[in-house]
């Protein structure tokens, strides 16, 4: 089996192969060293002309298809006007330079941060193919693009949760079904409560939404047309129907999400609040919404904020958490729910 070394030097000469391919064209104009080197580099492959010269003397031992307009002085520069360079003529056969630095790059970011949005009908090739990537970042460990994964790190500005288990066969049936647009016949417990009884329901899927550690499928249940949220991780069973789903007019997962992701009415509300200095420094710099405006600051240090924002449990869940950096003022129900909010607190406190 060939060691790492002989790996990454057969690996990018295939990859040189098809930039020959590529920047030749149908045209089959001549490419040269430098041609080559900076297709290579502009790819995040670190690499040297010398190497790419001895690359190309053992590429045309192999390869018949591939020209060379030996036009030089034997060292790399061009005489009589005609750049020593290189073309593919071969027209019946495509080079697989495997996966690239660039590909194998994101595949590996894709693994890190979307893989719980995958589908796992696809689990197995995927992994191969996550492997393949892993194992071409580290066959280029010289090049520096291949340390970025080990740069970059994200975090959720919350408070960090372990995810409920979901069943993997349950999963399977979730994704089946949404794949291929069937009903499901779904067993469920809508609360977390040790008491509480499960359902059963007809769902017409229309999409799967992952709210930080919880995934959750938007559909449609039974005749109804309105779409709600079912936590995938509180099915018991599911069995997929041969009736295809209905659909809803006009639905868009990406707008459902953005209005019901978080919970409440989700109908647009002006929020007035007064807040302290420190809280109108971060929301200038990451605004609640398009439409927000901060005055400068009142005789007593605070200044008045005003913002269109949808009336969820998410926006609650930041004013409570704000504490005494914000208080509310319109409108007058949010800042009631507030009140009350606080009240029952300071009496389990107090």
């Amino acid at each position: 089996m060939p060691d790492q070394k002989s790996q990454a030097v057969l690996q990018r000469r295939l990859l040189v192969l098809e930039g020959i391919r590529r920047l030749s064209g149908r045209s089959e104009r001549w490419v040269t060293v430098g041609d080559i080197v900076n297709d290579l580099q502009q790819q995040g492959y670190a690499v040297e002309t010398h190497s790419i010269r001895r690359d190309m003397k053992s590429l045309l031992e192999t390869y018949s298809q591939l020209e060379c307009n030996d036009n030089s002085h034997g060292n790399g520069e061009a005489k009589s006007g005609l750049a020593h360079g290189y073309r593919w003529v071969g027209r019946d056969e495509h080079m697989q330079g495997g996966i690239t630095l660039p590909e194998a790059l994101s595949l590996v970011m894709v693994e890190r941060y979307l893989s719980q949005s995958l589908p796992v009908l696809l689990n197995r090739p995927l992994q191969d193919i996550f492997l393949k990537a892993q194992q071409t970042l580290e066959l280029h460990k010289k090049s520096q693009i291949t340390h970025w994964p080990e740069k970059i790190c994200v975090i959720q500005p919350a408070q960090p949760f372990i995810s409920p288990y979901i069943d993997p066969d349950v999963l399977m049936v979730v994704h089946k079904a949404l794949l291929n647009e069937k009903q499901l016949r779904v067993t469920y417990r809508a609360t977390q409560k040790v008491e509480a009884e499960t359902k059963i329901y007809r769902l017409h899927p229309l999409g799967l939404i992952q709210r930080g550690p919880i995934t959750y499928l938007a559909a449609m249940a039974n005749d109804y047309a309105d779409v709600y949220l079912y936590a995938v991780h509180r099915m018991q069973t599911l069995e997929i129907l041969a009736e295809d789903c209905r659909q809803k007019s006009g639905f868009d997962l990406i707008q459902f999400a953005a209005s019901q992701g978080h919970f409440g009415s989700a109908s647009s509300i002006q929020l007035e609040a007064k807040i302290c200095d420190h809280l109108a420094l971060i929301l200038q710099e990451s605004p609640l919404s398009e439409r927000q405006t901060v005055t400068g600051v009142d005789g007593a240090g605070y200044r008045m904020l005003t913002a269109e924002v949808l009336d969820t449990w998410q926006l609650r869940w930041w004013i409570m958490g704000e504490g005494d950096r914000i208080e509310v003022l319109l409108p007058i129900a949010l800042r009631q729910d507030i009140q009350t909010m606080i009240t029952n607190s300071y009496k389990q406190y107090n």
